[in-house]
């Protein structure tokens, strides 16, 4: 009972974090998201075109697509996004708490994604690399992140991940609800992510049980709608919205200020169905996943317990218990939470 309440008092508040959030009327200083983004100058040329221009050497900035890996319709990149999105989405926001090793794994992994495609996207030069390529670099660190993740000594920086990027996801999609983003600066949208991903990060102390609960339905919801919004609107949806937020490439800006992020109806309502459904998933993995997270084997007997000094010399054995442990460091938790740290 006591976690029901702690729940609902979490996701009250919320909720009228994001509520006052959506209220803050955007100020009409700046006409778009990117006029304060770069420091390069922006100007036109006679027929209309952008010219991005050095402040410094008053020379031009070559400038490149920013398609950053999301590819076009259904192209082969876009369909390993969509598949990859949905496979991981969906589980995590209905099992996620029981997830255990998996899950701790894929926090780690999708951070490692996150990161490492925000490094590639805003470092390339206005060639860039293929869609294919970025897709399959960040996938594949991504699984080295899964793989590290799923071991006992990265359980709790996983756990803390997860709510991080709960708490962020949840900003994300607050930003993303109105065109050209919520405020024209993009310092605040991100300034609105970042309050609610600490938030996620600080709900972990407060109470590990109801965090992982917010941070899996969360991350869940989130990556499926952006599945489900990339079948139906493609790469002018979301992910354009995504783009917007993560690319600050001088060699990109000419791409996004000609083109303006105005999520369509279904977009929304995607963001919309995504946000409302994100505390009825917790909830719902709350009563249906109650059993403790660590799962332990029988205890051990009292022969098994008994201290024995073998004579043998066991250096060769070293290296197989030295990884056991490291795996099966679980077993020796005593915490009835499912997520303890």
């Amino acid at each position: 009972m006591t976690a029901v309440v702690r729940l609902l008092v979490s996701w009250w508040l919320l909720s009228h974090i994001s509520a006052l959030v959506l209220a803050i009327p955007i100020s009409p200083a700046a006409p778009h998201i990117l006029a304060k983004k770069t420091d390069p100058m922006i100007s036109h040329a006679a027929n209309g075109s952008v010219i991005i221009l050095n402040p410094s050497t008053q020379q031009t900035i070559p400038q490149g697509p920013g398609t950053d890996g999301s590819g076009s319709g259904f192209s082969l990149p876009a369909i390993v996004w969509i598949v990859f999105l949905l496979t991981i989405g969906a589980p995590l926001a209905m099992a996620g708490i029981r997830g255990w090793r998996c899950t701790t794994g894929v926090a780690v992994g999708l951070a490692v994604i996150v990161c490492s495609w925000a490094a590639i996207i805003n470092s390339v030069n206005e060639i860039g690399i293929s869609d294919i390529l970025l897709t399959l670099i960040v996938l594949a660190l991504g699984f080295l992140g899964l793989v590290v993740g799923v071991f006992e000594f990265s359980r709790v920086i996983a756990m803390t991940l997860l709510c991080l990027i709960g708490g962020l996801s949840f900003g994300m999609r607050i930003t993303l609800l109105k065109t050209d983003l919520l405020f024209s600066s993009l310092g605040l949208n991100w300034l609105i992510i970042v309050v609610f991903g600490v938030a996620g990060g600080l709900l972990l102390i407060w109470t590990n049980r109801i965090a992982m609960l917010i941070a899996c339905a969360n991350a869940g919801t989130f990556l499926t709608s952006l599945g489900i919004d990339l079948i139906f609107n493609k790469q002018s949806g979301l992910s354009f919205g995504l783009r917007s937020l993560f690319d600050s490439n001088d060699n990109h800006l000419a791409y996004f200020i000609e083109r303006t992020y105005r999520p369509t109806l279904s977009t929304r309502i995607i963001l919309v169905v995504s946000l409302v459904s994100t505390p009825a998933f917790a909830f719902a993995q709350h009563l249906i996943f109650k059993q403790p997270f660590t799962r332990r084997g029988p205890p051990l007997s009292d022969d098994e317990l008994c201290l024995n000094y073998p004579t043998e010399d066991l250096s060769a054995n070293r290296a197989t218990a030295f990884f056991s442990g490291i795996w099966d460091g679980a077993k020796l938790k005593m915490s009835t939470s499912r997520f303890s740290v």
